[in-house]
């Protein structure tokens, strides 16, 4: 019996350590295809901070229909990038696409349109890889148009751009862009 317990016990500590390391090398080395970068917006006090993983085109259709076969279908949700959920933190209160987002860090994702995604934020951060949030965290979701332009972005971008008193947070991926503003 006392054996049993052992062997049990060796059984488990050894299973541990493997689904650890296998974790530790997915999370290491899947970084390496898609990087993590974090872009802030300063602004009269504000601090706005977007923290995702950035994948590449690869000769790849991103955004189109489900028998297109799309990386990413029309309609389906998007974690707006790779690896951890993208996580927006802002210090202040902000109007995010015509909503009002306090401070705090919140999960960000999208679901892509042909002429409109949809943009959510919610407040269950933390997920890894391909699994959704929990949509009763969900604070609110925008609605904002995308543009499609020539130049073809390789690798998925946010960025912030300020044209006066006006922000937007620019995604950019392949031919989309979409901008949301930040007042």
């Amino acid at each position: 019996m006392n054996r049993n317990v052992k062997l049990f016990g060796i059984i488990v500590i050894g299973l541990t350590v493997v689904i650890f390391c296998l974790y530790y090398f997915m999370m290491t080395s899947t970084k390496k295809h898609s990087p993590l970068e974090v872009v802030e917006l300063r602004q009269n006090g504000l601090e706005v901070d977007v923290a995702y993983c950035r994948p590449y085109k690869k000769d790849r259709l991103i955004f189109g229909s489900e028998e297109s076969g799309a990386l990413q279908p029309y309609g389906q949700y998007w974690r707006m990038g790779a690896n951890e959920a993208t996580v927006i933190t802002v210090n202040e209160s902000i109007n995010f696409g015509g909503e009002e987002l306090g401070p705090g860090s919140y999960s960000i994702y999208a679901f892509p349109g042909v002429g409109e995604w949809q943009i959510g934020i919610n407040s269950d951060t933390g997920q890894w890889g391909y699994s959704e949030p929990d949509y009763d965290d969900e604070l609110f979701r925008v609605t904002v148009p995308v543009e499609y332009v020539d130049e073809v972005t390789e690798q998925f971008t946010i960025t912030f751009e300020t044209v006066g008193e006006n922000t937007n947070m620019v995604l950019r991926w392949d031919t989309s862009v979409v901008k949301i503003p930040i007042r």
